[in-house]
């Protein structure tokens, strides 16, 4: 029963990620024309077509890139249904991440980031999740007895 439960408040955390990631890059791209747009001393909000994974890795690998990142994904929603409960939240972060960019991917051909920080590559919300969720699956897995 709690495994269950614990399904299901992945999936609604996998769809809440996906829907504000989506939302907010569907700001951003609607008002372009008013960017690049400094929130603070050195917090920039501008539109990045990133074409490979992070940091801009692998922006050559085209098509082939999409398909590695959708096997990827589908493994982690794999792990999801068979990991221990324990494991639910910083896979579903993962996940939701993934699918998030994942959209973009399939949508536009490349990732829209658009948060830029002093010396950091330009990021989104997906990306966000997937590193707060990777950081807490390693956390886990070594500290789990």
């Amino acid at each position: 029963m709690r495994a269950r439960r614990s399904l299901v408040l992945a999936g609604c955390l996998i769809g809440l990620l996906v829907g504000i990631d989506q939302a907010l890059k569907l700001v951003v791209r609607s008002e372009a024309h008013a960017l690049p747009y400094t929130v603070i001393s050195g917090v920039v909000i501008q539109i990045v077509h990133n074409r490979g994974i992070s940091f801009g890795n692998f922006a050559g690998a085209g098509p082939l890139l999409t398909v590695v990142i959708s096997l990827v994904t589908l493994g982690m929603i794999v792990a999801l249904f068979l990991a221990a409960p324990r494991f639910t939240l910083a896979l579903a972060l993962v996940v939701g991440g993934s699918i998030a960019n994942l959209i973009d991917r399939l949508r536009w051909g490349y990732v829209i980031d658009f948060v830029t920080l002093p010396h950091w590559p330009t990021f989104n919300m997906a990306d966000v999740a997937i590193t707060v969720g990777a950081v807490l699956l390693v956390w886990r897995l070594l500290t789990t007895t």
